[in-house]
């Protein structure tokens, strides 16, 4: 794939995940990560023990409610309601949910090129021109993750209504705010 700059910005640092998941395990409490982001705090809970059904996640972003929705056993990618509107970027040839979520992402990153200088220009042409040897390689990286991160609970919801929510519960609670 053409290297651009990361889909998802934001992410805290391993050390931290490390030492976050040890304690979440530790602790033996539900675990509600909002802010979820590309899951990573998730992903290295589950690493070190903690069981996914113990796990609430949720975020406000499309890029996230992909992610979590194919990995909630009770959701679907067909609940986001996603329509792609620019007929050049109509979907074609997916097999399964987890061709069009890769397909959507990549139109994410699509969106997120600039166009403002040649660099910008030339990337997104590039990728438009590599578009299914793209999408294969961003639907491996989605399914290894959702694999990794199977069986949690996902919901869109902003933090600030998830925490009254669970602030009188026995629970462990990490945001991973954006920064």
């Amino acid at each position: 794939m053409i290297y651009t700059d990361p889909l998802f910005l934001g992410v805290t640092p391993t050390g931290a995940r490390t030492y976050l998941a040890d304690k979440l395990v530790s602790l033996e409490k539900p675990f509600f990560n909002a802010c979820a982001g590309r899951f990573s705090v998730v992903e290295v809970a589950i690493k070190a023990g903690l069981p996914p059904e113990n796990i609430y996640a949720s975020d406000l972003g499309l890029f996230s409610s992909i992610i979590g929705f194919l990995a909630d056993p009770a959701k679907k990618m067909d609940d986001l309601g996603i329509r792609i509107l620019d007929a050049v970027l109509e979907p074609k040839g997916i097999t399964d949910e987890l061709d069009f979520a890769a397909h959507v992402m990549l139109i994410l990153k699509l969106n997120q090129m600039k166009q403002t200088n040649l660099r910008g220009f030339y990337l997104r042409e590039e990728l438009l021109s590599s578009w299914s040897r793209c999408r294969q390689t961003m639907r491996e990286q989605l399914e290894t993750l959702v694999q990794n991160i199977a069986g949690i609970h996902h919901e869109i919801a902003d933090i600030w209504d998830v925490v009254p929510r669970v602030s009188q519960e026995d629970v462990t609670f990490y945001a991973s705010v954006p920064h």
